[in-house]
């Protein structure tokens, strides 16, 4: 029982390492900098940069111009107020809704063309 007392009070008097070139608080401190450095480079960087070009399209769209909405419509801009545009969705063209510059998500032509893949397909199904 003394022996164990004797080396508890032996591990106890040890004083503590001192810290190196980064240890203790300051070390702690340029870690978290670096760290928040690296992560500013690789994540928060590039997406300010997709939403600057995001948003520089939306801008630059004008009238006549065939978008896509952020709902997955496709629409020509006939008009554009500040910044509402107002689209001319369907086949009709009666059917006019105001959106915002925001909603769009890109500026291209509907793909209204019918795959050679889809036809050879219907055809099999139709001769079953």
């Amino acid at each position: 029982m003394n022996q164990i007392i004797l080396l508890a009070e032996a591990a106890s008097s040890q004083e503590a390492p001192a810290g190196g070139l980064f240890g203790g608080v300051f070390g702690m401190v340029i870690y978290l900098g670096v760290l928040f450095g690296i992560m500013w480079l690789l994540i928060i960087r590039p997406q300010r940069k997709r939403e600057k070009e995001i948003q520089s399209m939306q801008y630059s769209a004008k009238i006549g111009d065939s978008i896509m909405t952020t709902g997955g419509l496709y629409g020509k801009i006939v008009d554009i107020v500040n910044d509402v545009c107002i689209v001319e969705f369907g086949l009709n063209k009666g059917i006019r809704i105001p959106i915002e510059r925001s909603y769009i998500a890109t500026i291209k032509e509907p793909d209204m063309t019918i795959k050679k893949e889809e036809i050879i397909e219907d055809k099999k199904e139709d001769a079953k």
